[in-house]
Order: structure tokens, then sequence, then C-alpha cells
């Protein structure tokens, strides 16, 4: 990394037309990009972080209005025609977007769309040859058998593999530099490592610097050089990776550090969320924009903005009136953890904790595959869910991990009755539970109640907060005056006390999710089924609403199936451990056994592939990146199902042992690790 400024952007403004005046989305944004340098960019959803980078390379939609400036290599490009722009795009600045597919088009091949980003930059370069550099650019990033693969369509790709295609379109001019925004949201974690490991190839081969746009300070902590962290369009912090993760200098950058749940740190930790939602951008504040969410707001700050100033080491700068105070502080003393739930109604669990209330035995689930034709009859069978058994105990957590396509939502669905099993039992209270006709799954409810990843799925728009959690008391015969009542403690217990009048659109995502956690415990169950509960809420958010699903466990002795694939929110609310892979379980034990002591391959690598939020910690550590994708779960299964990716089989085994792993399908026993696991050779 040299001392150069590659990019410049000064002052940079974003306003966008609103119903109610300009969105003032950037705020007088300006910052460096120096040659072969990682600028990481944080925030919450709303800061400014996408439309800032998109603005540099002239990529926002019509009515955005543009101001300040963005220097390439000392050419201003603010202004320029869209035919010059679309010169610097691709050849010297290439993006990476979240979603691939909004890159990709659907009725070309993928080897096709790279050859065409080639040649678009150089066309004296002929088909032939471009299609050969193509092929040699989706290798790079570790498409396999790309030779073959070059010929297939993006709806044949993964999402993985689709956003390591466009890593290659990316590659294909050799760019000085890399925006990458948000490139790994909603991915596995397996799947991530192997996209990080992708833009890293395409940093050394090119050798672009890169802007990573991300919400995720693991990646950050291990990708980034500098740090540079927005609220409500503007720069509040900007520094080293290490200067603004050892010593951060803002309440905010405080905050958003607090919140997250770490793999390494304390499971019994309480998170330290940050209350409030960011300020409206049509009317942004007089002062200091974080003032009302700031515990250690003052006069001063509510009446005057405070301009970034340098704090400690030279480069690390701040937008704080008392930054040298935040410096003394931690998360826990600037946010101090306070448990939002009043339990005023609510009655405990009479169930004595670690008795069984939730068992599953043999589960299997199949579906057909149908073929083309004009029959389209079944010519296969997936197998979705594979002789599964688990106990869910009262008082405890269950947390339910492995990648998409493992079957994890399936058996959620299948212990809510809401699929029903092809063959094993569920019991509840040690009794067979009732899965036929409305009557029995009415009597399910009572004991189950699950609460979906997407709040917005299960809660009617047409509906206002009051009437969603008295709905299920309503469909189950209680009188109106009861649920009116009962509805207004639910509301209150989850911090939404005063809202009861308000529509879903008029909330946001967490306070949404709270709606749909307390119209889980209307009808007073013993245990929730939580399908990726928080995986789609920003860090902060995400810390409330953990905070209050153990809140309401300790004080109502609920049990909960945590289905999730972050792993780090995973160690901090369970205790006890589930890995699926495709179907199957292949580890299960107490907490602290599976994440300290994994025995099966699979589980290490997910484990590996974490990003831990400390930069001297992350880049100590050894990733193993799984090699391919997870396979589908159709036809027939013989031996152990993981042996295509695992890298003990490919790499530590000799024939004899390989063998075994081909013909024998490992069952989950005890193997002297202190917890079963589904591994002819666990460590």
């Amino acid at each position: 990394m040299s001392e150069e400024e590659i990019l410049r952007v000064e002052d940079l403004s974003v306003r966008f037309p609103g119903e109610n005046g300009p969105v003032q989305a950037v705020r007088g944004v300006s910052w460096g990009l120096r040659e072969g340098e990682v600028l990481g960019i944080v925030g919450e959803s709303g800061s400014g972080k996408s439309t800032g980078a998109l603005a540099t390379i002239g990529l926002l939609p019509p009515g955005a209005e543009v101001s300040g400036s963005v220097r390439f290599r000392g050419r201003e490009l603010t202004g320029l025609p869209e035919r010059e722009l679309s010169r610097v795009r691709g050849a010297s600045v290439a993006i990476v977007f979240q979603d691939p597919l909004s890159s990709l088009n659907p009725v070309y091949s993928v080897g096709y769309q790279v050859a065409e980003a080639v040649r678009a930059h150089d066309p004296e370069i002929s088909k032939a040859d471009a299609f050969a550099r193509a092929v040699e650019l989706l290798d790079l990033v570790g498409i396999p058998d790309a030779a073959a693969r070059a010929g297939d369509y993006p709806h044949e790709f993964s999402g993985g593999m689709r956003q390591r295609v466009v890593i290659a379109i990316t590659m294909a001019n050799n760019p000085d530099v890399i925006i990458a925004d948000e490139p790994t949201t909603a991915l596995d974690v397996t799947i991530q490592a192997q996209v990080l490991a992708a833009l890293r190839t395409a940093r050394e081969k090119t050798g672009a610097a890169a802007v990573l746009i991300t919400h995720d300070l693991g990646v950050v902590a291990g990708q980034a050089d500098r740090v540079m962290v927005m609220y409500a369009g503007k720069v509040v912090e900007l520094g080293t990776v290490e200067d603004v993760f050892y010593r951060p200098s803002m309440p905010y950058t405080v905050g958003l550090l607090g919140s997250l749940p770490r793999l390494d740190a304390d499971a019994g930790a309480r998170l330290t969320p940050i209350a409030g939602t960011p300020p409206a951008l049509d009317r942004p504040p007089a002062g200091c924009a974080f003032a009302a969410r700031c515990p250690l707001a003052r006069d001063v700050c509510r009446e005057r903005e405070p301009e970034l100033a340098q704090v400690g080491e030279e480069g690390h700068v701040a937008a704080c009136h008392f930054s040298a105070e935040v410096r003394e502080r931690s998360a826990e003393e600037v946010f101090v953890p306070v448990s939002s739930v009043r339990l005023a109604g609510h009655e405990a669990q009479d169930v004595p904790p670690g008795t069984p209330l939730v068992t599953a035995e043999g589960l299997v689930k199949d579906y057909p595959v149908r073929g083309g034709g004009l029959l389209r009859g079944p010519v296969a069978v997936r197998h979705a869910v594979a002789e599964v058994s688990l106990e869910l105990a009262a008082g405890r957590t269950l947390g339910l991990v492995g990648e998409s396509g493992s079957g994890k939502s399936t058996i959620g669905k299948l212990l809510m009755a809401l699929e029903e099993p092809t063959a094993g039992t569920v019991l509840l209270g040690g009794a067979p539970a009732v899965t036929g006709g409305r009557r029995g799954r009415r009597g399910r409810a009572r004991e189950l109640q699950m609460v979906f990843q997407d709040p917005m799925g299960s809660l009617n728009p047409r509906m206002n907060a009051l009437d969603l959690i008295a709905e299920p008391l309503r469909v189950n015969g209680v009188g109106r005056r009861e649920r009116r009542e009962r509805s207004l403690e639910l509301l209150a217990s989850v911090g939404l006390g005063g809202y009861a009048g308000r529509y879903p659109h008029e909330f946001s995502g967490g306070q949404r999710q709270r709606i749909g956690i307390a119209r889980s415990l209307a009808l007073r169950p013993r245990a929730l089924i939580l399908d990726e509960p928080v995986s789609s809420l920003d860090v902060s958010v995400q810390a409330d609403v953990i905070n209050l699903l153990r809140d309401l466990q300790d004080a109502l002795g609920l049990s909960y199936l945590f289905i999730a694939h972050d792993l780090s929110v995973v160690r901090h609310i369970s205790d006890r451990v589930a890995v699926m892979y495709l179907g199957r379980i292949v580890e299960t034990g107490e907490r602290d056994d599976v994440f300290d002591r994994p025995a099966h391959p699979y589980t290490r690598a997910l484990i590996s592939a974490v990003p831990v939020p400390d930069p001297r910690a992350e880049r100590a550590r050894e990733h193993t990146v799984l090699r391919g994708e997870i396979p589908g779960a159709s036809g027939p299964t013989t031996g152990c199902r993981f042996r295509g990716r695992c890298p003990v089989f490919l790499d530590r085994l000799g024939e004899a042992e390989r063998a075994v792993c081909r013909e024998r399908v490992p069952a989950l026993t005890e193997r002297g690790q202190g917890h079963p696991v589904a591994c002819h050779h666990p460590s």
C-alpha cells in the first residue's frame, strides 16, 4: 500500500426528491483511497454507505442531485458525460453489487458475460481469446471445472457462485479500484469465506485498491486497512482498523461494537444495543444527528453539529464533542444494558427446567422432484430431512445451525405441523402430538409457536399492532375485553406499550419483530420455534431482539428452538447446539463443547469461517475454506454426504479409509469427544 491517493472524494452530497422535501442521503462526505488499500465502510441501513459509493461512479438513478468532487488519479469524475464515465467503469473502477443477479443477464451464459466484459474495453481481442480469458478468470475465483461450467447460465449457479462470477467480471480489465457493496450479505458463512477469498484473489491479481461496504464488522476486521463509520449520511469516525476497533472515539462506533455477539466472547454477557432509530434525512436535526440516541448527549450536542477532528493517532478522526471522554469508556459504560421487558400479567411456566417438552424421533421428510414434459411426474426424491431426532427441554435453547438447504427450517415446520413428516413422530410433553385436522393444529399452537425471519410475512398490513396480537386470541374464542387487556400487556412486555394503534409499515424492522414475538406469546405457549429471527436486522437492532428473547426466557421459562446460520448469535443465546448437513444432524452437544472442541470437519469449517470483530485475533486465525457448494439433496444417499467437500477426506485419508466414507453412512454416536458426532474420522 502506497501513500499516493488513487481516488479522492471531497464534500460529496446526494439529495433525492421526497414527499416532505429533499432527502439528504449523503451530507458533505470526504475520504481518500490509497494505492493497494482496502477501505471498509460500515454503518446501519440508511446511513448512506451504498449511495455515496454509487455516486462516485455516477450510478445513481435519475432525479438524484450530486454535488462535491470525485477525482480518480486527479481526473474529475463528477459531471462527466455518460460516455466518458462508461470508459472509467469496468476498466478503471469496477463494482460488485449485493445481488449478483442484478449484474448478470439471465439469457446469456456466464462465460459469454465475462468475455463480454473483456471485449468491452479491448475490442481488438478475438472472441476465442476473450472466452479463454473468461475461463481463466472463472478458474481464478474458484468456480469448479470452469471450462465446462462457462457455458452454464446464472440460474444454474448458487448465490455464492454467481457472486464469484461477478468478481471475475470485475477482474476482466485489471481495474485500479474495486467497490464491493455488501458482497456477502445473506450468504452462508462458508460461502462468504469463498467470496472473500475470491475478492482477495482479485485484489492480488489486479493490484487494485478496494472499498468494502458491509454491515459485518468481523469482515472489516479481517479485510480492511482503514475503517469509515457513517451515520445519517455523514462520516462520524475514520481511522486505521486498529484505531477504530480498539480506541473508538464516537459513541455510535462504541455502540456498534458493543451490539455484536462474538464467537470468542462470554456467552452469558448481555449485549449493549443502541436505543432508538436514526433520524429522518428529509429533516436532519440541527445538532449532532446521533444526539437523540446517545446517553452522553448534552445541550451542545443538540445545538451544534460536531466536525470531524483528530483524536489520538494521526489520521484517526471522529465527529463528537466529547471524544476524549468516549475513548475512556467501554460499551457497557456508555450504553448501560437494561431489560426492556415489563412482565405484568405474564405467568412463568410450571414445568421444572430441563424437562423434555418437545421430542422428535426419527423424523424423515421427502419431497418428490418432478420432471419436465407433458406428464411432469416425479422423477426423483429430495431428502430434506433424514432420520433426525432431537429434544427441546424446558427453559433451555437448542441452536440448530447449518448452511442453507441443510433442512433446518423444514425441521421447524415439521414440529409446528406445517408439514407432515414422511416418517417419524413428534412428542409434546411425552405424548404423541396431534397432527391432523384444524383442532389438532390449534391444540399444538397452544404449546408451540413460530417466529419467522421476515416479520412482515406474518403481519397483516391492514391490522394495527393491537389487533395483530389479539388475532390468535380471537380465533381461539377469548372474549373481547380479555383479549384487549392481554394484547396491551404483551405490547408493553416487548417495549411497545404506546404503539397499539400503529400499523406494520409505521414500525422499524426490529419493532416489527417484537410484535411478532408478542403475537407468538398470546396463547401462552411453552416453546417458541425461532426461524432466523434476527438475520435481516442491523446489528444494534439484532442485539435488542436477542436481549428481549433472553429476558422473556428467564422470566417465563420458555424453551427455544433457535434456527440460524449466524454461529456468533447461536453461541450467545443457545444452551445446546445441533449441526445439520443435508438433512442429517452431524454433531450435537452442549454449546461450549461443540464450539470449543468441534469434532466433525463440517463443524470445524463452519466455526473457522465466522469472522471475529477483532483485527488482531481475526488475522491470526486459521480459516478453512470449503471447496465446492452444498450439493442437492435428490437421489439415493450412499456413505457420508459431506465427503465431496470434506478437507479430511480430500487431503488426509488413505484409499482404504476413503472407501469407508464412500460406502457407510456415519451414525450419530459418541466417539469419545463428549458429544455425539456422525463422522468415521472425528478429530
